[in-house]
């Protein structure tokens, strides 16, 4: 099976982290969550040498999203996203934040709506779609050869506001337990923001994640 390859950078006024996730051999791959900065962005595409298959979406909030419309354009990739989180990106985003959101954000022509148990083909792997709500009602995590990709789901030490619009703690709390306490010990959780961390770290230390249970 060919080897993973994984590129991070910091991108936009809110320093969201934005992946790019490859096929070491074949360099096709994924975008996750170009949230601004699309030059930095396709610059990186570029000297990766990357074919990109599509451009994922943890979540919709414009730190994530904001610069899909511009790499989707340059790179020809469709974008993948949750129904209930497309709002910001076909400028459907309901109340003040949704319509604002949608100011900021430059939307790309199409997106393809994904869900809970959808894979993706990404050479002799494939990346499986989980959807894990509470920082917003259609968060979705990417997990990939021991790498989940969880945007603003858990931070090292930390997780996702669940204050906002769609959030509840309860939900990401519930989502956490189910769907990343029973991954390895060894999977490596990618943030939507700060330091790369793992699933037996969290267990361990994560405050906002005490009792959870195995």
């Amino acid at each position: 099976m060919g080897e993973l390859y994984i590129r991070g950078m910091s991108v936009g006024m809110l320093k969201a982290n934005c992946f790019i996730v490859m096929d070491a051999e074949t360099k096709e791959g994924y975008i996750i969550d170009p949230g601004g900065d699309s030059r930095q962005i396709l610059d990186a595409a570029r000297q990766e040498g990357l074919r990109c298959l599509g451009i994922l979406c943890t979540h919709g909030h414009m730190d994530h999203v904001g610069a899909v419309g511009k790499v989707a354009e340059e790179t020809g990739a469709p974008v993948f996203i949750s129904g209930e989180d497309s709002g910001i990106l076909e400028g459907t985003g309901r109340g003040l934040g949704g319509r604002l959101g949608s100011l900021f954000v430059s939307r790309p022509g199409g997106v393809e709506l994904i869900k809970e148990g959808d894979t993706l083909r990404l050479g002799e792997h494939t990346i499986e779609v989980l959807h894990t709500p509470g920082h917003t009602r259609g968060s979705l995590s990417f997990l990939c050869g021991g790498n989940l990709f969880c945007g603003d789901l858990i931070f090292e030490g930390s997780v996702g506001r669940t204050d906002l619009k769609g959030g509840s703690l309860a939900q990401l709390r519930e989502g956490v337990k189910r769907k990343v306490w029973v991954l390895p010990p060894e999977t490596r959780i990618l943030s939507g923001h700060g330091p790369v961390t793992c699933v037996a770290a969290e267990k361990a230390t994560n405050p906002f994640l005490r009792n959870l249970g195995e």
